[in-house]
């Protein structure tokens, strides 16, 4: 049997030094401390119980009040750069990361989706943009006038009509993108961040529209801009079908397709509510414009009257 060594072990006094630091330091950090909000005991950063940070509630300096200030009223911290960066250069990587549930680093996407949306319809009524050009001679004016008014109503309520097509598009990619098995829940996510991106490349152009408003250009304007917004959803749709065997040409056409009936069932909504609501001014229009006709047609074959020749 072999003897046992009753020698101390003798530790270098620099790694002695460290082990002791390291160990100071994590008593310290796991030290429970009472919850400024519940009094519950926290060892951790976050309570438990309400979920307050616990461990770094200081007291507020001047320096905090910036943050604070955008925090307690839009929410806005460093996520929503950084989702607003991966969903514009990779939309489908990200919506499935955060579908997975990697979603601290991001903003939520009803939130983003208002805010987005909530900014760019006051910085278009503060601008008084129009996205109308001057009246056509041959429009009735009622006609146009309907225009005007239902262009008002939808910049007016700008953000519940954005959040009202989510539902429409997230029916759209259910149908299109079901072979990348995503459910109508998880449908209502992929519309919401796509929508708030389209809304956010609108955001960026408005300095543009604000250019053009309410002159014969805009029309080509917002059909360029139109199109920017097509090419974006239709391959921000198309990449969640990344993962699938679809080829790439496929998922991009089926991105667009997604869309594009998205903004059918919108359109067809939106025109049908125009007309319900301004049946009788149009009613009206149209028979003014139809008398203005026949009586320039009865004008024109009576033709001029003869006038009598002297002798």
């Amino acid at each position: 049997m072999h003897p046992t060594s009753t020698a101390p072990i003798v530790l270098d006094p620099k790694l002695a030094h460290s082990v002791h630091s390291a160990a100071l330091d994590t008593t310290v950090h796991h030290v429970p401390t009472a919850c400024l909000n519940c009094n519950t005991l926290v060892s951790d950063r976050f309570c438990g119980h309400c979920g307050q940070d616990a461990h770094h509630t200081h007291r507020l300096t001047l320096k905090d009040m910036p943050h604070d200030i955008l925090h307690s009223i839009w929410h806005v911290d460093k996520g929503i750069l950084y989702t607003l960066k991966t969903m514009v250069f990779r939309p489908g990587p990200t919506i499935r990361a955060y579908l997975a549930g990697k979603r601290v680093d991001h903003f939520r996407p009803l939130s983003l989706l208002f805010l987005i949306t909530g900014v760019y319809a006051l910085l278009f009524s503060a601008l008084h943009i129009n996205m109308l050009p001057p009246r056509d001679p041959t429009m009735p004016e009622a006609l146009y006038q309907m225009q005007a008014s239902s262009s008002a109503f939808f910049m007016k309520y700008l953000t519940w009509c954005y959040l009202a097509t989510v539902p429409a598009w997230a029916l759209a990619a259910r149908l299109f993108l079901r072979r990348g098995g995503y459910n109508y829940a998880e449908c209502l996510i992929i519309a919401a961040f796509i929508t708030a991106i389209n809304n956010f490349i609108t955001l960026l152009l408005l300095p543009v529209t604000y250019l053009y408003s309410g002159t014969p250009q805009i029309q080509t304007f917002s059909f360029y801009a139109m199109l920017l917004v097509i090419g974006y959803a239709s391959w921000a749709y198309g990449s969640l079908l990344n993962h699938t065997t679809i080829g790439w040409l496929s998922r991009l056409w089926r991105g667009f397709l997604t869309f594009m009936l998205g903004y059918a069932m919108l359109l067809i909504v939106g025109i049908t509510l125009m007309f319900t609501l301004n049946w009788s001014s149009i009613k009206q229009s149209v028979k003014q414009q139809k008398q203005h006709t026949q009586e320039q047609q009865t004008v024109g074959n009576q033709g001029p009257k003869a006038t009598p020749q002297l002798r």
